[in-house]
Order: C-alpha cells, then structure tokens, then sequence
C-alpha cells in the first residue's frame, strides 16, 4: 500500500485534515497557549455565555472559546500519537489555541474595561483576570532613580 494512502487513511480515522505546513511567520503570529488555559477556557466560555451581552462581547468571542478549545481537544490524540502528521495535526491545534487564546484576551479586556460599571462582573472574573496576570502581567512602572522630581 502507498504510504500517501495510508496517511490519508489514518488521517480520516482521527478526523483531521492533513494540511501544509505553516511558514514560520505564520506560526509566530499566533497566539501561543499559556500553562492550564484548557481548563480556565472551560469556565470562561461558561462565564462569556452568562455575562458576554453585559460585557458587550461579540458572539465570536464565545465561539472562539468553544469551538477553539473544541479543536484543540480534537487535535491532541493526533498531534501525540502520530509521527507522520504530526506537524500537520500540531499546526491545526495551535490555530484553536490562537482562536482561544484570542477569547481569553477578549474576555479579560472586557472585563478589566467593565470593571468600575459592574464589580460583581469583576468579581465573578477575578479567577480569568488573576490567571492572565500570572502569565501576561501589565507594564511594570519604573522607578525615578533619584527618588524624587528635577531639582
């Protein structure tokens, strides 16, 4: 049996595409996954659903969560267990975690955006913003190394 054949075989047993490899700029312009983002993404699509109209979030934001975690958990087996469309089933799972990722920015925007209109949103979010803070912190202030104004 041609080897083609039995990729494109093995290919439609696990439901992946065998697809082209991504450039190396293409890969770097993704988002990449940040430790235990699987399980925050599950409970900040839960959280999107409930408070994405208050948060004026639009419904792609959620699909982005869902259907990109979705994805992933739908590329891993693949990705782990195949060597020859590894890299094909590796470069579709790190689209789905561009497109979560992409919700979990959104989604932590918002909510810092929303914060002082709604601090119960805030509230209920603090488990989405203190997981984004541990892995994305904000701009660190520099210090005045005289420690005071111009003299």
């Amino acid at each position: 049996m041609p080897e083609q054949t039995l990729i494109e075989q093995l290919a439609a047993v696990l439901n992946v595409e065998i697809v082209e490899p991504m450039d190396g700029s293409e890969a770097q312009g993704l988002h990449k996954a940040l430790p235990g983002y699987q399980a925050v993404a599950d409970d900040a699509a839960r959280f999107v659903q409930k408070h994405g109209q208050t948060l004026n979030l639009d419904a792609s934001v959620l699909a982005d969560l869902t259907e990109g975690l979705a994805e992933v958990k739908r590329m891993e087996p693949g990705e782990h267990a195949l060597g020859k469309l590894h890299q094909s089933v590796y470069h579709q799972r790190l689209r789905g975690t561009d497109r979560c990722m992409e919700g979990l920015y959104n989604s932590t925007r918002r909510i810092r955006d929303f914060s002082e209109a709604y601090p119960d949103i805030a509230e209920e979010g603090k488990f989405l913003l203190d997981f984004m803070k541990v892995f994305k912190p904000g701009r660190k202030k520099e210090k005045n190394e005289d420690g005071g104004g111009e003299g």
